[in-house]
């Protein structure tokens, strides 16, 4: 039996072999593929010799495996049946004409997706608004309250009369203000969405804040159960688009996912046309869950003697 060459006409001339390893003939095509393997990972001329002890012995071992009943070793079918489905669905990915995952991706691709899908990349309005906080327990008296307040007045009075109400207002921030994650920041919370300011100050005062404009940019006193606050408008952020280049990346992984997908639905779909399958799910249904193994972590190391 000649290894290696597709059934032939009979017809035509035998085919050559190279060498003969038991009762196999290789093909020479089989050896000069072998060669020129292993001759891609040299940088010198490998000569033919050199490489037919190793090919010889690859042979035998293999053939050997038949004899030993090797071949029939669950895990080596599986490994050889993983070897072959890979190679099958690669030859199938290149007849079907669809692209891969890694295949390079057009930039008009990433901008039609870019164009068509805009609510996706846009930003929510957001409030840059700095605060003042003056803590008071919810079991306080309402004179204590009354004095709070009072107190926070007084600010507010001091912020409008000042002529830089942005100054005035951090240098009492970081002189007054109890919240200490932002008092030495000029009270600013930075750019916010509106649930996130709703969980950073409450529902009833966020409303307050995103109610407030460049043209009425301090807020009264507002109080809660446990602080009251004066707010500043530091800014006002509409809905945005997000710039290209910072979505491209996320445009072009999704773009390979879905190649991805679509290459396996085709190959799914041509790998049932051409073997079809049938489960019997009577015995399916007898198979026991396999026991997930139990892992004992290690014990830990003894500590060192002084």
């Amino acid at each position: 039996m000649l290894w290696g060459c597709r059934k032939a006409d009979e017809s035509a001339p035998a085919p050559e072999w190279v060498v003969q390893v038991g009762t196999q003939k290789v093909a020479a095509a089989i050896f000069e593929a072998d060669w020129s393997q292993r001759q891609s990972r040299q940088e010198r001329p490998v000569p033919a010799g050199d490489v037919l002890a190793a090919f010889v012995s690859d042979w035998q071992a293999y053939l050997a495996a038949g004899q030993m009943g090797l071949l029939e070793d669950p895990e080596l079918q599986k490994a050889i049946r993983r070897v072959v489905a890979g190679k099958v669905r690669e030859t199938l990915a290149k007849s079907l004409s669809k692209p891969s995952s890694d295949a390079p991706i057009e930039q008009i691709e990433i901008e039609t997706i870019y164009r068509s899908q805009a609510p996706r990349w846009q930003r929510p309005p957001a409030w840059n608004i700095a605060w003042l906080v003056a803590s008071v327990s919810p079991k306080a008296e309402p004179a204590r309250r009354a004095a709070v307040r009072e107190r926070l007045e007084g600010y507010r009075r001091e912020i409008l009369a000042g002529g830089d109400p942005k100054a005035v207002f951090a240098i009492l921030c970081s002189n007054h203000s109890d919240d200490t994650a932002t008092r030495y920041l000029r009270g600013e919370l930075g750019w916010l969405q509106r649930e996130q300011l709703a969980g950073r100050m409450g529902e009833s005062v966020a409303e307050e804040a995103i109610l407030l404009n460049p043209t009425n940019r301090l807020s009264g006193v507002l109080e809660s159960p446990t602080r009251m606050v004066l707010l500043l408008h530091l800014g006002h952020r509409l809905v945005q688009m997000k710039p290209l280049d910072e979505v491209a990346p996320q445009i072009r992984f999704e773009i390979g996912k879905q190649r991805e997908e679509e290459l396996k639905r085709a190959l799914a779909q041509e790998l049932n046309r051409r073997v079809p399958v049938q489960t019997n799910l009577a015995v399916l249904a007898r198979l026991k869950t396999p026991v997930v193994p139990v892992t004992t972590p290690p014990p830990p190391s003894p500590m060192p003697r002084p």
